[in-house]
């Protein structure tokens, strides 16, 4: 028997609590952000009602003034002068009064984007009220900015900004350069959640290097379940130098083919040119040799001579024919060239020659062909490690010396 008594009160129990009177705000379609030129209707309903609670009232809050409006058929036909706005410009009908706390809006503007509540101010017993926000998204592209001004100055301060503006509702941002994210690196304004429209920016100083030419920088701003994006390719302008350009470089002249090559970078796009060491001559494509310039982004170029020994060994060299690439007082050829043109030209060495647009010369580099492999992998060290190397060197005399003058003075 207390078996049987203690199912049927937890079967009772759960039926009595959900007979309980409570409100329901319901939106169809029920959605957490609404685009415009759709239909929405709010509801606002009291279930289970009992001889206590009575009829219960739909509320239009305004998110900006907090102004709350009870929803009626004499406001959405004969709003009040101090009605709001929404209110007031309803002459055709868009806010439709379907019957008591059941509101129709036809063609969804973002105006309409306010907060919604269910309440039974007259019942006995007081209810839990419902609330729900209907948000209508306002969707605006970001922008950059770049001051001081574009293209960008290598090693300059520079100012990198994503602005925003009047946009609705803003969710969250991501500043990306190059798919690693740098919002850390700078600061954002957030919109506060009331206001409406809303604004958003985002700024930071940096110093570019030349590694940031042609890097994409991408702003994201998530409004409401839309993801907006600016996308902005960075030019740098940065001096010529060499990336890599040994001053030691193998060729086997046993092969068909042979190559030597230096790598670059600049921007603008400067001019590799290539010099026989012996005279300062141009060597330029031609029977058996041929340049060619690869572009590999963000501002570095690879240059590449390929010489073609069958073609090279075949150039006659008489008393009355010069070989292409030979010295200009070369005559007769056959009595400077020797055994024969292609061995001669590696034998003579090269200068690459760096120059920019204005054909200025920014570096060069005087090039050895050596025939043994392991020759041309101990290769001088590059520009910047040089440097870095004369002032540790210079480094360390100075500090022996004032060691020297300090034992000198005790004495």
């Amino acid at each position: 028997m207390f078996s049987v008594s203690i199912i049927f009160l937890t079967i009772l129990i759960p039926s009595i609590q959900s007979s309980k009177p409570t409100l329901k705000l319901t939106f169809t379609p029920d959605e957490k952000y609404y685009t415009e030129g759709h239909v929405v209707e709010v509801l606002c309903e009291l279930l289970n009602p009992n001889d206590h609670t009575e009829s219960p009232q739909l509320w239009h809050i305004d998110i900006k003034s907090g102004k709350r409006t009870p929803i009626s058929r004499t406001l959405l036909n004969a709003p009040p002068d101090d009605s709001l706005d929404i209110f007031k410009q309803n002459k055709n009908k868009r806010l439709e009064y379907v019957k008591k706390n059941h509101l129709r809006i036809r063609q969804i503007l973002f105006e309409d984007t306010s907060r919604y509540e269910c309440t039974c101010p007259d019942c006995e017993e007081q209810l839990e009220k419902k609330t729900k926000d209907l948000t209508v998204m306002k969707l605006v592209d970001p922008k950059w900015h770049i001051d001081p001004g574009w293209p960008i100055q290598e090693n300059a301060k520079t100012t990198l900004k994503c602005t925003a503006d009047d946009f609705y509702p803003y969710v969250s941002h991501q500043i990306l350069r190059n798919h690693h994210k740098i919002e850390g690196d700078g600061k954002a304004v957030i919109p506060n959640s009331n206001t409406i429209p809303q604004k958003f920016s985002w700024e930071a100083t940096v110093t570019p290097t030349h590694e940031w030419h042609n890097t994409t920088l991408k702003c994201t701003i998530i409004q409401g379940n839309h993801e907006k994006h600016a996308i902005k390719i960075l030019e740098v302008i940065f001096t010529p130098r060499f990336i890599k350009c040994d001053e030691k470089q193998h060729v086997n002249s046993t092969k068909d083919k042979a190559i030597i090559e230096c790598s670059y970078a600049g921007n603008p796009q400067p001019k590799l040119l290539w010099l026989r060491q012996t005279d300062e001559k141009p060597v330029t494509s031609d029977a058996g040799v041929s340049i060619e310039v690869k572009d590999e982004h963000h501002g570095k170029y690879k240059s590449i001579v390929t010489f073609d020994r069958d073609k090279l060994l075949t150039i006659p060299l008489t008393t009355t024919t010069k070989a292409p690439n030979a010295p200009a007082d070369t005559t007769p050829a056959t009595k400077i060239l020797g055994d024969n043109y292609y061995q001669i030209l590696l034998n003579g060495g090269f200068i690459a020659r760096l120059t920019n647009n204005n054909n200025e010369v920014k570096e060069s580099r005087k090039i050895s062909i050596v025939s043994d492999a392991n020759q041309a992998r101990t290769n001088p060290l590059d520009g910047s490690s040089r440097a870095t190397i004369q002032k540790f060197s210079t480094s360390i005399i100075l500090f022996s010396f004032l060691i020297i003058l300090y034992m000198v003075q005790r004495h």
